[in-house]
C-alpha cells in the first residue's frame, strides 16, 4: 500500500471530510504544536506522516473543543476519558431497530471482534483509526463500528458499535467520561469562568464511513507493533495478500470486493466461534488425507436409524458458524436427524474454503472427499445411521464440494442441496475457479454429464438435488446454477424443460420429475438476493436461523425447504417414491391430496373441485405426483400465515395469480390433464394445449361460472392492488399534529408529528403518545411509510425513548434508545413491513412515540412521519 498523507496534508483533507474550514484545521494543528502535543515539522517537504495517534488527537480536538481556543484543553480531557463500567444487568446503552423477536434462551448479544478494553478514549479512538488504516481488518471496523459520538455540552464520549441483540438489529455504546478525581474543561467549569452557550454546545456524531475515509489517510509504523493488529491481522493477512495477487487477474476488482466482503464473514464467525458451540468434535474417523476437522450435532430425541445431513461451510466461515446461521440444528432438534459439520484448516486454504477446485481434493478416495466420506462412514458406524437417508448440502465453496461428493459418491448419498455452487469438475485449479464463479463455464448437458459418470462406476439411481441461488449474486455468477441443473438433469436422463413452475413464498421454483412422478431435481431463484444462503430467520415452525454475512433474510428459509424436499419433516406427508417397499425403505409416506387440501382449510366446493379436477388422471398418476406437486406451489403458503416475509427488494406481491382458497386449481388441472397424456408436459401449459385451446384455463373459468370457484381474475386483480395511501388527516390521538403545507415535509405538502417527553415539569416515569385509525387491509397487505426520529434518551442508563408503529397492539416497526441519543437527520424510508399475520381484517393502525425518565431530567422522542402507504388494502377506513 503506497504511503498515506504528511501531517500538513492530512489536515487539508480532515477538513473536507469534517466540513469544517481549512483554516481552522491549520489553526488547531498550530496550537498543537505550540501546546505540545505533537512536535513541530516543516509544512511542505518532509512534514512528518499522519499517524493514527496524530490523528485520533486532531479530530478530538476538531470534535470536542467549541472554539479553536480551546482545542488544547479539549484533546488533554476527551483522549484521558475512561471508559464507564457496565451497569448492572447488562443494561448497556443501545438502540434497538425493528420490532421484537422471540429468541431462544441461549442468544446473547454477540461480542465484538474489536475489544478495546481498558483502553481510554483517545487510545481507543487511535486503535480505531489504525484497524481503519490496515487492509487486512478494515472490513472489521466497517462490519461492527456504527460510528463516534462526543458531547460538547459535557466531557462525555462514546463508541457506538453495531450488533444482533435476541434477534434484533442494534447499536451499542461503548461510553467515556471522566476518571473520579478529574475535572472538566474550563468552559464547563463555572468555578474557572465557564459559560453555557447552548449554540456551541451540541453532540458531534462521525459515521463509520468517514472514520474509515479519514484511518486510510494516515500512516502506520514500519513495525506495525501494534497489539490489535496482531491479535486481529495475522489471519487477514493471507486475505490482503491474495487481494493483491488477484489484482494482476481479469476478475481483480470482483475478486478484491468479495475478499473485503470474506472479511466481514471471518469477524462474525469468529465472533460465533468464541461463544458457545452446538457441535462435538469427533476424531479417529480415518486416515483423513484431507486434513480436516469432524464436528456433529446429535438431537436429544434422535430416533434408532436416524437420517444424517452432512453440512458443508463457505469460504472463512466455520462449522459453528455455519450451524448458527443456516439454523440445521434446530431442524434437527424438531425432526430428529444427525448432522455432521466438516470444517476446513486455515493451513489448507488461506480462505478456509474447500479446495473443490483441486483435483487431488474433488476426485473419489482421495484428498478432502475422501475425508468427508470416511467422516460418514465413522456416522454411520457408531450412531446406528440409515446408510440409505445420507444428504449433504453447502453453500459457496460448500456448495461447489456437494457438487464433489454427489458425484464422487453418489452411491453414499441419496441426496444435496447446492446453495450458491458450482457444478462438478467445472475448474481444474485456481485460476479456473475464478473463472468459473466470476463468469460461469458453460458445456452441453452431455458433457456436464459425463463428468458425473466418469466420477465412478456407479450407474444409479442417482442422488436428487435441490439448487438455490440468488440472481443478483456477484461472487458466484447465476448462471452457474443454470449449469449445475444441466449438469444433473443429464445424469437423471430428463429433459431439459421443468416438468413444473410455480412460485414459493413468491420466488420461482422449478421442477424435475421422474417417470413415477418422484420430484429428482427443483431449483430456486432467489430474486434480488445477493451471494450467500436464503433464509426466513424466526421462532415459526416453517422458520430458523440467524440473519449475518452470506445469511439472507428473505423470507424463505432454504434449511427447511431443502429437508423437506429430502422427505427429512416427519410431521408433515412424505413424498412416494414409487412401490411401497421403497416408500417404506427410504422413510416415505404416500400423501393424499384430499386430504392435503383439506388440512389446509380449504372449502367443501373448492375441495371437491380440486378431486374432481383430477379425477381423470387417479389411475395414471400416483397421489404424489403432479397432484402433490401442484400442491406443494399453491398450499403451502398457507402455513406461514403468521410468518410470511417479502424478499428486500422483490416488486412483485406474494400472491401468485390463479390461486383460490389456498389452491392453485389451475395448476392442479394443467398437471392431471399432463399425466393423463392430454397435455404435453415440460412446458406451460397455455403452449403446449391441443390446438391451440387452453383446456385447463377452460375448465377453471367454467367452475368459476358454476359457482364452485371464486373468481380467479379478480383475486388476481386484488392481490396486485395498487397501493393504499393513508390520508394524512384521517388519524385520531393525542400528542401527535399534522403540519399543513410544511416545507419540511418529505415532498411539501403536509406531515404528521408526534412528540412525547418525559422528566421534564415534574413528571417522570413512562410517557407516551399515540394516533390511530381503522385500516381494512386486504389478503397480501404491506406498509411503506418514510420518517425522521430525534429519540434522547442520553440521560443515564435506563432512560429510554422510542418510536412504534402497532397493528392491533402488536409492533411491526419500532426503533428504541436506550441510553442514548438516536438522530435520523434525513428522510429514512421503511419499506414492506408485513402485516401477512393480519390479512383479511379490519385492523387499528397505530403511531406512537413514547419517553422514560427515572429523574428529573428531558428525556423526549420526536417522529415525523409522511408517505404512510399499505400495498393490497381492500379500503382505508377513517374514524
Amino acid at each position: 500500500m503506497p504511503n498515506r498523507l504528511a501531517r500538513y496534508d492530512f489536515s487539508e483533507r480532515l477538513a473536507d471530510l469534517l466540513g469544517e474550514s481549512r483554516r481552522d484545521l491549520r489553526f488547531r494543528v498550530t496550537l498543537m504544536v505550540s501546546g505540545g502535543l505533537v512536535s513541530p515539522g516543516p509544512r511542505g517537504r518532509g512534514s512528518p506522516p499522519a499517524s493514527p495517534q496524530y490523528a485520533a488527537r486532531l479530530l478530538i480536538g476538531a470534535m470536542a473543543a467549541p472554539q479553536q481556543a480551546q482545542t488544547i484543553e479539549a484533546i488533554r480531557c476527551y483522549e484521558d476519558l475512561r471508559p464507564a463500567a457496565v451497569a448492572p444487568g447488562d443494561n448497556t446503552p443501545r438502540v434497538l431497530f425493528g420490532p421484537a423477536v422471540a429468541a431462544p434462551a441461549a442468544e446473547q448479544r454477540a461480542h465484538s471482534a474489536i475489544r478495546l478494553d481498558g483502553l481510554r478514549f483517545g487510545e481507543a479512538l487511535a486503535r480505531l483509526l489504525e484497524l481503519a488504516c490496515a487492509d487486512e481488518t478494515r472490513a472489521i471496523v466497517a462490519s461492527e463500528l456504527f460510528g463516534v459520538w462526543v458531547n460538547r455540552g459535557c466531557p462525555v464520549a462514546s463508541l457506538q458499535f453495531s450488533a444482533w441483540w435476541q434477534g434484533r438489529r442494534a447499536v451499542f455504546s461503548h461510553t467515556y467520561g471522566l476518571a473520579p478525581a478529574a475535572t472538566p474543561p474550563a468552559w464547563l467549569d463555572p468555578q474557572r469562568g465557564g459559560l453555557v452557550d447552548p449554540g456551541l454546545f451540541h453532540t458531534v456524531f462521525l459515521p463509520v464511513r468517514k472514520l474509515i475515509e479519514i484511518g486510510c489517510l494516515t500512516t502506520l509504523s514500519d513495525d506495525r507493533s501494534s497489539p490489535m493488529l496482531n491479535k486481529l491481522g495475522h489471519k487477514m493477512a493471507a486475505i490482503a495478500n491474495m487481494a493483491k495477487l488477484a489484482a494482476k487477474t481479469p476478475h481483480g476488482s470482483r475478486w478484491e470486493k468479495l475478499l473485503s466482503t470474506l472479511a466481514s464473514v471471518q469477524a462474525w464467525s469468529e465472533q460465533v466461534d468464541s461463544q458457545e458451540n452446538r457441535l462435538v468434535e469427533m476424531s479417529d474417523f480415518g486416515a483423513n488425507p484431507g486434513e480436516l476437522r469432524m464436528y456433529a450435532y446429535f438431537p436429544e430425541q434422535m430416533p434408532a436409524d436416524a437420517p444424517l445431513v452432512v453440512v458443508l461451510h463457505g469460504c472463512t466461515q466455520s462449522a459453528a458458524s455455519y450451524n448458527k446461521g443456516s439454523g440445521w440444528s434446530t431442524l434437527a432438534d424438531r425432526y430428529g436427524f444427525a448432522l455432521l459439520f466438516p470444517q476446513q484448516q486455515w493451513n489448507n486454504n488461506p480462505l478456509r474454503c474447500f479446495n473443490w477446485f483441486r483435483p487431488e481434493d474433488n476426485a473419489r478416495e482421495r484428498g478432502e472427499a475422501l475425508s468427508i466420506r470416511q467422516m460418514v462412514d465413522k456416522m454411520v458406524a457408531e450412531k446406528g445411521i440409515d446408510r440409505r437417508r445420507v444428504f449433504v448440502t453447502g453453500t459457496s465453496s460448500g456448495g461447489a464440494m456437494t457438487t464433489v461428493m454427489l458425484a464422487s459418491y453418489p452411491d453414499v448419498f441419496a441426496g444435496g442441496a447446492v446453495i450458491a455452487g458450482v457444478p462438478y469438475r467445472t475448474a481444474k485449479g485456481l485460476q479456473e475457479g475464478l473463472e468459473s464463479i466470476f463468469q460461469g463455464r458453460q458445456r452441453s448437458p452431455d458433457e456436464w454429464g459425463a463428468l458425473v459418470r466418469a466420477a465412478s462406476s456407479h450407474r444409479g439411481p442417482w442422488p436428487r438435488v435441490s439448487v438455490w441461488h440468488g440472481d443478483a449474486d456477484t461472487a458466484v455468477k447465476p448462471v452457474n446454477a443454470e449449469e449445475i441443473i444441466k449438469q444433473w438433469v443429464n445424469v437423471h436422463g430428463l429433459p431439459l424443460q421443468p416438468t413444473i413452475e410455480m412460485p414459493v413464498d413468491g420466488y420461482p421454483r422449478r421442477v424435475w420429475q421422474g417417470p413415477d412422478g418422484e420430484e429428482l431435481i427443483e431449483s430456486y431463484t432467489i430474486i434480488g438476493m445477493s451471494h450467500g444462503a436464503a433464509l426466513d430467520p424466526g421462532p415459526e415452525p416453517h422458520q430458523c436461523g440467524t440473519a449475518a454475512p452470506f445469511f439472507n433474510a428473505v423470507g424463505i428459509s432454504s434449511t427447511h425447504r431443502i429437508a423437506d424436499f429430502w422427505g427429512l419433516l416427519a410431521d408433515r406427508p412424505q413424498r412416494a417414491t414409487g412401490p411401497a417397499a421403497d416408500a417404506a425403505a427410504n422413510g416415505r409416506e404416500t400423501a393424499d391430496a384430499p386430504a392435503a387440501a383439506a388440512s389446509r382449510g380449504l372449502d367443501h366446493e373448492t375441495e371437491a373441485a380440486g378431486a374432481a379436477a383430477a379425477a381423470g388422471a387417479a389411475e395414471a398418476v400416483p397421489a404424489t405426483g403432479p397432484v402433490k406437486a401442484a400442491e406443494r406451489a399453491s398450499g403451502e403458503e398457507t402455513e406461514r400465515e403468521a410468518g410470511e416475509r417479502h424478499a428486500a427488494g422483490a416488486g412483485e406481491p406474494r400472491a401468485a395469480a390463479g390461486l383460490s382458497g389456498g389452491l392453485d386449481v389451475h395448476g392442479i388441472i394443467s398437471a392431471s390433464l399432463q399425466a393423463a397424456g392430454l397435455l404435453k408436459g415440460g412446458s406451460r401449459p397455455r403452449s403446449t394445449a391441443p390446438l391451440g385451446i387452453d383446456v385447463p384455463g377452460i375448465i377453471s373459468t367454467a367452475l368459476e361460472a358454476a359457482g364452485v370457484l371464486k373468481g380467479i381474475g379478480q383475486q388476481r386483480a386484488a392481490s396486485t392492488s395498487a397501493r393504499g395511501t393513508l390520508d394524512n388527516s384521517g388519524w385520531e390521538g393525542v400528542g401527535w399534529d399534522l403540519l399543513r403545507d410544511d416545507p419540511r415535509a418529505f415532498r411539501g405538502g403536509s406531515m404528521l408529528y408526534g412528540h412525547a417527553s418525559s422528566g421534564d415539569a415534574g413528571t417522570v416515569g413512562a410517557r407516551a403518545q399515540s394516533i390511530s385509525r381503522r385500516v381494512v387491509l386486504g389478503p397480501r397487505p404491506e406498509l411503506s411509510y418514510v420518517r425522521r426520529l430525534d429519540l434522547n434518551a442520553a440521560v443515564n442508563d435506563y432512560t429510554s425513548a422510542s418510536f412504534r408503529v402497532l397493528v392491533d397492539g402488536i409492533v411491526v416497526d419500532e426503533v428504541t434508545a436506550i441510553g442514548m441519543v438516536h438522530q435520523e437527520n434525513e428522510w429514512l424510508r421503511q419499506s414492506a413491513v408485513d402485516l401477512a399475520r393480519f390479512a383479511n381484517r379490519t385492523v387499528t393502525l397505530t403511531l406512537e412515540v413514547a419517553a422514560y425518565s427515572n429523574i428529573y431530567s428531558t428525556v423526549y422522542a420526536k417522529a415525523w412521519v409522511d408517505q404512510m402507504t399499505i400495498a393490497n388494502a381492500v379500503d382505508v377506513a377513517h374514524g
